[in-house]
């Protein structure tokens, strides 16, 4: 069932690389995945994709948002998609989490689904001596991502899950809270008070329907506007 080419050819995709690489190996890995059964070529759930964007790239989700690589990891685990590389992007970029149903022909190999498999772990065992840089691929990512690569170009406005963002630093929040400079006891009062109601000062996912409907909405007038220019 398993093939020493297709252990080669996820290595390879985990190792990650430049532009090109990963074009290249992205294509041999759906050659090999292409001979697997269907269980691990599908997925019954949502998958998640965070991205960052540059400001040029913000408007063109007006309208949808081209990827720049037709093969894509993404993950099942929506944890997973907001941690990613640190989680929210820092400033001067958009953190933006996709959510996408993959139909059974976008779903090049569900790579969650084959390392749960016993098969496939006893088939590792054996053979990770066969692929070159183990220890950077499959050695030191396996599962830990719950991934799924899939094949698509565009994602419509709707397929957006959560925008990622940062509250005003703490000392302002709670400038704005007093109505003064805190105190330290003040602030450490604040502190309390955030803990206690939930909130973290700094970086987050807006992820409520109507607040990510609202900016949606918003991108979608300014990229139906710069269209026309």
């Amino acid at each position: 069932m398993f093939e020493v080419g297709l252990l080669k050819a996820i290595n390879d995709w985990q190792r990650g690389g430049n532009a090109n690489q990963k074009t290249k190996r992205g294509k041999a890995l759906k050659a090999a995945a292409s001979r697997l059964p269907i269980q691990f070529r599908k997925t019954e759930g949502k998958c998640f994709r965070q991205i960052a964007l540059d400001k040029k790239a913000v408007w063109q989700v007006g309208t949808q948002y081209q990827l720049k690589e037709t093969l894509s990891s993404w993950t099942e685990n929506l944890q997973v998609a907001e941690t990613f590389k640190g989680g929210v992007p820092p400033l001067g970029y958009q953190g933006v989490i996709f959510e996408l149903t993959p139909s059974a022909d976008q779903v090049v190999i569900n790579l969650s689904a084959l390392f749960e498999s016993p098969d496939f772990a006893r088939f590792v065992k054996l053979n990770k001596g066969s692929v070159v840089d183990f220890d950077k691929g499959i050695g030191r990512y396996g599962n830990s991502q719950a991934e799924i690569v899939v094949e698509t170009a565009f994602l419509p406005l709707n397929s957006l899950h959560s925008w990622g963002g940062y509250t005003s630093p703490e000392n302002e929040l709670a400038k704005m809270f007093f109505g003064k400079a805190p105190s330290k006891d003040e602030l450490e009062w604040f502190r309390g008070l955030m803990k206690k109601a939930g909130h973290n000062c700094g970086p987050y996912w807006l992820s409520t329907s109507d607040a990510v409907q609202r900016v949606s909405e918003k991108l979608k007038v300014h990229g139906t506007r710069l269209s026309r220019v």
